[in-house]
């Protein structure tokens, strides 16, 4: 695990001249958590010395003051430096325009391992690595997109459990943007390990003449706001909270969200209902101290209310059913569609007798009177056999990965999804002759095989 702060790099101020100081001005930066203050001209030194970091990649254009870092550092750590570098260095850089060849990492080298014995300085076991990179004005689109692939290099050097400091304090105001861009993108598509973003520095200068200092704002809060916006449409949308449980800290809170995003994975349907319940309740009466949780809280609401005031099962699997047809969670919908089928005509039975249980040797009786001949020819309830068998040998072929016996192309299967949630609704949940079956076919004589 190393430290690794990001810095980005100007040409300094501009002058009365409009020409650039080449150097930053002198300034006392003070951290806000702890009061700690170091007067420097480099935020970059004061963040490298204050979070004890092992390596610095600087980002800067051809143009940046690179010959000024090398002093800089050079002397900040007592080194010896090279004169005619500095100088050949200074002219290169000061000199560039927009169309020249840019610098290469060769003109730079010198100033890598000067940052790295600063490191050494400052802190005797710092890993070292520290890199310069060069990126263009981002003028156009190819310049932009330059950019972005120095940036995703950047990325690709970083390892598990690195810990990650940007500095936005100088430069383009595109590069923090640019930085940002490359972490989300990298976490995202997990093109790395796990790595924390252990800070996002500002420093403040523009209040210098009213505070005396520059406060060093850490605004990495911000950049969780996108962590949360993730978590909460991931969880609305597909019922995956595993991101939002993570982001909260109620205990209560993020175990119901993980163990609802657990039930909605696995099709539970029976704990899907208490959690839901036990969810609703803990969002009326949240007191968090997250201040997301309050402009989150009717959204999350959103999401339970659909599923609010359903008192049986084969409601709430039918509700599932179309949920998940909403989000395109298709194999889901059609285990819960053929479930809810199953479920309609055993709940029947059960408001006969209410011993009869739920249990699977229950169900596979409800299954074999569907497929039954005296049963599935009877005009009140072919409809209701037809559209399970649709749902149900779709679902197998789902079950078996494809490889089942009778054939569907997927894409028929998703196109007659809304048309089977249409007649499951008609022809099973607005059956009137459903109560009607517990008397024309006895509990007791239905068999299971």
């Amino acid at each position: 695990m190393a430290k690794i702060l990001i810095s980005s790099l100007g040409t300094g101020s501009l002058k009365k001249d409009n020409m650039s100081a080449r150097e930053y001005r002198e300034a006392v930066y003070k951290f806000q958590d702890s009061g700690k203050t170091f007067e420097t001209s480099f935020i970059a030194a004061a963040l490298s010395e204050y979070l004890q970091v092992d390596k610095v990649y600087l980002i800067g254009t051809s143009k940046s003051m690179w010959e000024e870092v090398y002093r800089y550092f050079s002397t900040a750590s007592q080194q010896t430096s090279d004169d005619d570098y500095w100088v050949q260095l200074g002219e290169k850089v000061s000199s560039f325009k927009r169309g020249d060849k840019k610098l290469r990492d060769e003109d730079l080298s010198k100033v890598n391992d000067t940052i790295d014995k600063y490191l050494k300085h400052i802190k005797a076991d710092a890993a070292g690595g520290s890199h310069c990179f060069i990126i263009d004005y981002g003028l156009d689109e190819r310049e932009i997109w330059n950019n972005f692939d120095v940036m995703m290099q950047i990325g690709e050097t970083l390892s598990e459990d690195d810990e990650i400091y940007l500095d936005i304090t100088h430069a383009f105001r595109s590069i923090p943007l640019f930085l940002y861009i490359m972490l989300d993108l990298i976490r995202i598509m997990k093109l790395k390990n796990d790595f924390k973003l252990g800070g996002l520095y500002y420093g403040m200068l523009d209040v210098i003449g009213e505070l005396g200092y520059a406060p060093v704002v850490d605004l990495s809060p911000l950049y969780n706001l996108t962590l949360w916006a993730r978590g909460a449409y991931n969880f609305l949308n597909f019922g995956n909270g595993y991101l939002l449980a993570d982001l909260i800290k109620s205990e209560d809170l993020s175990d119901r969200i993980r163990n609802i995003s657990d039930i909605v994975n696995i099709n539970f349907i029976d704990e899907f209902k208490r959690e839901m319940d036990r969810l609703s309740g803990l969002l009326i009466d949240t007191n968090s101290a997250e201040p997301l949780i309050k402009y989150m809280e009717p959204y999350l609401m959103t999401f339970v209310d659909q599923f609010k005031g359903i008192n049986s099962s084969s409601q709430l699997q039918f509700a599932l059913a179309r949920w998940y047809f909403k989000h395109k969670r298709f194999a889901q919908c059609y285990i819960c569609l053929a479930e809810a089928i199953v479920s309609r005509i055993l709940e029947e039975y059960r408001a006969r007798d209410s011993g009869i249980k739920w249990n699977n040797p229950n169900r596979k009786k409800i299954k074999y009177l569907i497929h039954r001949t005296n049963f599935d020819t009877m005009y009140e309830f072919k409809d209701l056999c037809d559209v399970y068998r649709e749902v149900n040998d779709t679902r197998n072929l789902i079950a078996h990965a494809g490889f089942a016996d009778e054939e569907e192309a997927y894409k028929e299967a998703i196109e007659k999804i809304n048309t089977r949630i249409r007649n499951t609704e008609k022809y099973v949940f607005n059956n009137k002759h459903l109560k009607e079956i517990p008397d024309l076919f006895p509990f007791n004589r239905l068999y299971s095989n």
